[in-house]
């Protein structure tokens, strides 16, 4: 038998997407491990304790995963990687969580873990009452206890009701159809029924938005949605009003001076506002309403302050939206505690194939620092370095060679560093739009730019997430945070729209500096999503 699977001690396995099998391995391997590159064709899946909690959840056992990668390998499964799939999902179903009274939950436990949990000093200070093989906490720590044990890597299997809340009258209108990947992600995330609450994976431009929408009308349930600017807060009022029946009288962005409506629609911005007395008086107001479901849209910036809102509303069913679980800060776990699993992750290259979303060339171009700024750059500290390579004047130029070569399509010129913007939106005659555009300019430049009346936008990065403009075929990032994986799903997002025949999406990088060195991340981000990445050196 040829090996259908390898399996390294770090707990990659890796596949041949050209294998005669590799749906149906896609299909079993999605169950119990994360795709972390898909470089075709070699696709490269990990177990980690979170995915194996979820596959034991889901009713898997060790056993039958165990007997999958036995099947599929003619290598013998590496201890370590035996041991990992064995005490992670014998874990799940050990630590329980259940409502005792109104106002208290229980920890219930195996004895072998009391010793854990008496030396954890954040779960005995919440505690209540600390018996043998279980704790008692005040309802409200619910998020808590799961946040702290979760970075332990200890799952808790959450039983506790959601609370019921206010009914809504609304259906997705009959010329809404769902695609195949948009209905297998509500019927994931609904599940068994019971544990209805997860983050859905899709990029950007394949309708994360209507599978939000879709999961809000089945509910039929008051909802709260928590969006990361005030323009994809006004883009969801927009999409519930075209999408679904719901009266427009029910939806409104949330304002302290309104009365709450069935479908409130706020940002994280407002939320983590305090107010003179340092009080987060929005969170509270919000925190008392009762929600039949929270919607996290783009979950991976939700900002720490948030996680508070996320675990004061455990009673309620919890979706994240977004492209990328990745957080620059590294808590993920914050979200899989909080929000909930991974309850469907789309495949960016699949729906590529399926047409769904445009294929986009990724190019790098390397461009030479002129002499009088080589020297500035050499006597400067690190920090300066990052600067003066971003700010390198020949990017103007070659913004323009490129305007040129693409005078036909539609253009974003996207960058970190306002100073080289305003220069490039100054010298090309293209309007701008930063974090201090008001919001209904750029609602109209955004309107313009979807119609034809403007064939080219420069943005700074406020438009890195939830904006909505199909039309771009052609994204040239001057300057930006290039280590950041997470951005870079958001701007490669914005040219993945299916109106959009085929796009470039070009990053320019000032040659033989820090830059280049940063610009790495984003390289390897990219080719792991299985996108073809060049790079050129421009010499004029």
């Amino acid at each position: 038998m040829h090996s259908s699977l390898y399996i390294q001690t770090d707990g990659k396995i890796f596949v041949q997407g050209s294998h005669s099998r590799f749906p149906y391995l896609r299909l079993q391997l999605h169950t119990f491990s994360t795709l972390m590159e898909s470089q075709d064709p070699i696709y490269v899946y990990r177990v980690t304790p979170q995915t194996l909690w979820q596959a034991a959840s889901s009713g898997k056992t060790p056993r039958e995963v165990l007997g999958f990668l036995r099947s599929c390998s003619d290598q013998p499964i590496p201890l370590k990687v035996q041991q990992l799939i064995v005490s992670e999902m014998t874990k799940w179903g050990q630590f329980k969580l259940t409502r005792v009274s109104p106002k208290f939950v229980q920890l219930t436990f195996a004895e072998r873990w009391n010793s854990v949990i008496t030396n954890l000093a954040e779960i005995q200070e919440k505690a209540e009452q600390v018996f043998a093989n279980r704790v008692t906490f005040p309802i409200e720590e619910q998020g808590f206890v799961k946040q702290v044990l979760a970075r332990h890597e200890i799952p808790v299997e959450d039983l506790v009701e959601y609370e019921d809340a206010p009914s809504l009258k609304s259906d997705l209108k009959m010329t809404i159809g769902l695609r195949g990947y948009q209905q297998e992600a509500v019927q994931s995330f609904f599940g068994d029924g019971i544990n209805q609450s997860g983050v859905v994976v899709l990029p950007c431009g394949s309708g994360k938005t209507i599978v939000g929408l879709a999961i809000l009308t089945r509910l039929s349930k008051q909802t709260l949605i928590v969006t990361p600017s005030d323009v994809s807060a006004q883009q969801w009022q927009q999409e519930v009003s075209h999408c679904t029946t719901l009266d427009a009288t029910h939806v409104s962005i949330y304002s302290p001076r309104k009365p709450v409506a069935p479908v409130t629609i706020t940002t994280y911005q407002r939320i983590s506002g305090k107010n003179k007395r340092g009080e987060y008086r929005h969170l509270k107001r919000l925190v008392a309403e009762k929600w039949g479901l929270v919607i996290y849209d783009e979950v991976h910036l939700l900002p720490a302050p948030l996680f508070r809102l996320a675990a004061e509303l455990q009673s309620s069913r919890r979706l994240g939206l977004t492209a990328t679980l990745v957080r620059e800060d590294g808590r993920e776990s914050d979200v899989y505690s909080l929000i909930g699993p991974k309850s469907y992750d789309g495949d960016w290259r699949e729906l590529e194939e399926q047409g769904y979303l445009a294929s986009v060339q990724c190019v790098e171009l390397r461009i030479p620092l002129p002499v009088e700024e080589r020297g500035e750059y050499g006597r400067a500290s690190r920090r300066e370095q990052h600067r003066i390579a971003a700010l390198n004047s020949k990017k103007i130029q070659v913004v323009g060679r490129l305007m040129e070569r693409h005078r036909d399509q539609k253009i974003l010129i996207i960058g970190h560093y306002l100073k080289s913007l305003k220069d490039i939106a100054l010298r090309y005659g293209i309007p701008l739009i930063t974090g201090s555009t008001p919001s209904s300019v750029r609602n109209q430049l955004y309107e313009a730019f979807r119609s034809g009346a403007e064939d080219a936008l420069v943005l700074s990065r406020v438009a890195n997430m939830a904006v909505n403009l199909p039309e771009a075929s052609v994204g040239i990032q001057v300057s930006g945070l290039f280590g950041s994986r997470q951005e870079e799903a958001q701007r490669l997002g914005r040219l993945l729209r299916p109106s959009s025949q085929g796009g470039w999406f070009y990053s320019l990088v000032s040659a033989n500096t820090v830059e280049e060195e940063t610009a790495r991340k984003r390289q390897r981000f990219l080719v792991e999503q299985g996108y073809t990445y060049d790079i050129e050196t421009t010499t004029n």
